[in-house]
């Protein structure tokens, strides 16, 4: 009888983290995250990295460490978001958008070396990133190289960053224009793509930035430049993730 009774006592117990896969906490998270409710999706990414396994793979552990870093960002969790994103980038070197958010991060914390490391990398992986480039300038304002900031605000406003171009005496040239007119089928072609590939637990972010450009291939679920740059936008301006997609594919606006 005292057994029954302590089996009982012990399935009335909360499951442990560990009880579900890495997978379906990942793509629990990402859910709850594309719903725009941050503080749970911290919570079940947590969950998910605790009960990862390596045959889970470390690709997969890394994109959960960045998606954590990106929520941590936004909460204000500083440290911990720079701490998300170097465990990311351990495995993920050519995050781009990974590398200019921690170099951020640090630039705020006053480490303008770090920051600049984190900048030029970002470049190095994506040449076309304008906000490592408009980033990469504040750091050089900050150390009083004007000259080289000057010309980072002029490459950054030439790709786009309307912010820079004050500061680099031009007018907005926007983005750049592409090759064959943009339709409403490519467009939904790539927000359905991204669609398909958050629900493997990736953001929205990541799924349309490492999806082929239209403008230079012809693969199906390519995405126009111009999406691909105003999800971008949306993000750095601090939009969430499922936010940012809506705004951006909403009507195909980032056709427009």
């Amino acid at each position: 009888m005292l057994i029954l009774l302590l089996l009982l006592a012990a399935s009335l117990l909360p499951t442990p983290a560990h009880s579900e896969s890495f997978q379906a906490w990942a793509a629990r998270g990402a859910r709850q995250a594309r719903a725009g409710d941050d503080r749970a999706a911290l919570e079940t990414y947590t969950n998910a990295l605790a009960s990862w396994e390596s045959a889970d793979g470390k690709s997969a552990r890394a994109k959960v460490y960045c998606a954590r870093a990106q929520l941590r960002e936004r909460a204000g969790d500083a440290v911990g978001a720079t701490s998300d994103y170097t465990e990311c980038l351990a495995v993920e070197t050519r995050n781009a958008r990974a590398f200019d958010r921690r170099g951020r991060l640090r630039l705020n914390a006053g480490r303008v070396t770090a920051a600049l490391d984190d900048f030029y990398k970002a470049v190095a992986v994506d040449i076309a990133y304008g906000p490592a480039y408009y980033d990469r300038a504040r750091a050089y304002s900050l150390q009083g190289d004007k000259k080289f900031a000057r010309e980072d605000y002029r490459r950054a406003c030439g790709l786009g960053v309307k912010e820079a171009c004050p500061k680099a005496g031009r007018r907005s040239t926007g983005a750049k224009k592409i090759a064959r007119p943009l339709t409403s089928v490519l467009t939904a072609a790539c927000r359905d793509a991204a669609k398909a590939c958050a629900d493997d637990g990736s953001t929205f972010g990541d799924c349309v930035a490492k999806a082929p450009v239209c403008e230079r291939s012809t693969q199906a679920g390519c995405c126009p430049s111009a999406c691909a740059l105003a999800m971008r936008r949306a993000l750095d301006a601090g939009r969430s993730d499922a936010a940012a997609f809506r705004d951006v594919f909403s009507g195909s606006r980032c056709t427009r």
